[in-house]
């Protein structure tokens, strides 16, 4: 369950449907917060090109394409962010 998803795991684990339709829970409030400040840090970090391309997997919401940091060996700076 979402319930013992570290962190770093929010970055690279986000399912096919990146938010619910609906939030009925203060934990489910809590995964959605921690997925839109996923969303947020990768795209400012993929928008101003700090890491290379690798190190970002796509995934949809809403019909709009988000860049998301995985973590990439190739890449100690990318598994940083991914790790905080």
């Amino acid at each position: 369950g979402q319930s013992n998803t570290k962190n770093h795991c929010i970055f690279i684990n986000i399912e096919t449907q990146l938010l619910p339709n609906q939030i009925l829970t203060e934990q489910q409030s809590l995964v959605v917060m921690k997925k839109l400040l996923a969303i947020a840090v990768s795209g400012i970090t993929y928008l101003r090109g700090l890491f290379p391309e690798d190190a970002y997997g796509s995934k949809y919401v809403a019909d709009q394409k988000v860049m998301i940091l995985k973590e990439e060996r190739s890449c100690p700076g990318a598994i940083q962010i991914v790790e905080w």
